[in-house]
């Protein structure tokens, strides 16, 4: 299954450790995993529109803790509810 990770990236100082750590576990169960982590250098809304180019060519989302606090993930939740993609939730613990 290919799986898109979706989560806060702005204002979270550890964003690309919680991407990474779910990719590689992810990857571990078999799927393909889009990390929307980008390298520096674009700006906000060409990160929203690589993000949602991306998700479109997806089975699932998976919504990161924290995804709530982020706009952008909001955003890529809201796409994923419209189409009727399967949708996973990262566990509070």
């Amino acid at each position: 299954m290919k799986i898109y990770l979706a989560g806060r990236i702005t204002g979270n100082p550890n964003y690309k450790e919680q991407f990474e750590k779910k990719q590689k576990e992810l990857e571990a169960q078999g799927h393909i995993v889009i990390n929307p982590v980008k390298p520096e250098g674009f700006n906000y809304k060409d990160y929203i529109d690589m993000g949602l180019c991306e998700l479109k060519y997806c089975d699932a989302i998976y919504m990161l803790k924290g995804w709530e606090y982020s706009e952008g993930a909001t955003l890529e939740h809201h796409y994923a509810e419209t189409v009727r993609m399967i949708i996973y939730y990262e566990e509070y613990e």
